[in-house]
């Protein structure tokens, strides 16, 4: 991959900037939403990063793409991979198991 260019990274963390500042005025200012898949990954970080990184090379969460250049196959894989912590850490959080430091 070629080197990204100051321009391309600044954009890119701009939009990065705009959609947390939305996500955080509508759940905590506004109180519209709860956030609520985003509340349960946060109840087991630890879990979902170590799980993650342990796991990064298996099959519900990485397999062989057909097409190594196609942007859909990258974004389908990594889609289903996030669903599937998410799911993950709800199922921990309604077994109430957390794990703590």
């Amino acid at each position: 991959m070629a080197a990204l260019s100051i321009s391309y990274v600044t954009t890119l963390s701009s939009f990065a900037f705009i959609l947390l500042l939305l996500i955080y005025y509508l759940i905590d200012v506004k109180k519209v939403w709860s956030g609520a898949p985003f509340f349960y990954p946060g109840m087991n970080s630890i879990l979902v990063y170590i799980g993650h990184e342990i796991f990064e090379d298996y099959f519900p969460f990485k397999w062989k793409l057909h097409d190594t250049q196609s942007h859909s196959e990258h974004l389908t894989q990594d889609l289903i991979a996030t669903s599937l912590w998410v799911i993950i850490s709800y199922i921990l959080y309604r077994k109430r198991i957390f794990w703590k430091i």
